[in-house]
C-alpha cells in the first residue's frame, strides 16, 4: 500500500471518481457512530467514518484502517452493504469532488477508546438520525438500523 503524492492526487481527484469506503459502526446498544465534519466535503455535517481506499488495500483492510484512523476504534467486518456514491461541487481542493462508496456495516470489538482525527471535531453515537441529515446518510442509516 502507498500514499499517492499530494499534487499528483489533487490531479486525479479533479479529474476521476475517487474509489472509498465508509463504516456504518452500530454498537450493542443499537446505535451509529458518526463523525462531525471539519473539512470538506460535507463540511458541518454527520457523516460515517471513511475514505480513499489505497493502492494494493483490499477494501476489507480500508475499512478497518479508516475507521482505526478516524474513530480509534478496531472493528469487526459484518458485511458489505451496497455501493453508492457521491457528488459535492465543494471537494478538499476548491473543485467538485465524486466518490464511489463501498459501505460495510461493522461492530467495535471490545475496549476501544473513541477519538476524534482532525476530520471531525466530534464523534456521536444516534439511535436515530441527527438533524439534517444528507440524503446518503438517511440512505444507509435505515439500511444499516431495520
Amino acid at each position: 500500500m502507498h500514499n499517492i503524492p499530494l499534487s499528483l492526487y489533487k490531479k486525479i481527484h479533479a479529474a476521476v471518481p475517487i474509489s472509498c469506503v465508509d463504516a456504518i459502526i452500530v454498537n450493542k446498544n443499537k446505535e451509529v457512530l458518526l463523525c462531525h465534519r471539519t473539512n470538506k466535503p460535507a463540511l458541518g455535517s454527520w457523516w460515517f467514518p471513511g475514505g480513499r481506499v489505497l493502492k494494493g488495500e483490499t477494501l476489507n483492510e480500508a475499512i478497518v484502517r479508516k475507521v482505526k484512523q478516524e474513530t480509534g476504534l478496531d472493528v469487526k467486518i459484518i458485511k458489505k452493504l451496497g455501493t453508492d456514491e457521491t457528488m459535492f461541487p465543494d471537494g478538499p481542493f476548491g473543485g467538485p469532488t465524486h466518490t464511489i462508496n463501498t459501505v460495510f456495516l461493522v461492530t467495535p470489538k471490545p475496549g476501544g477508546k473513541i477519538k476524534a482525527d482532525q476530520q471531525s471535531d466530534q464523534l456521536a453515537w444516534f439511535k436515530t438520525l441527527p438533524k439534517n441529515p444528507q440524503p446518503y446518510i438517511k440512505k444507509f442509516m435505515k439500511i444499516a438500523l431495520d
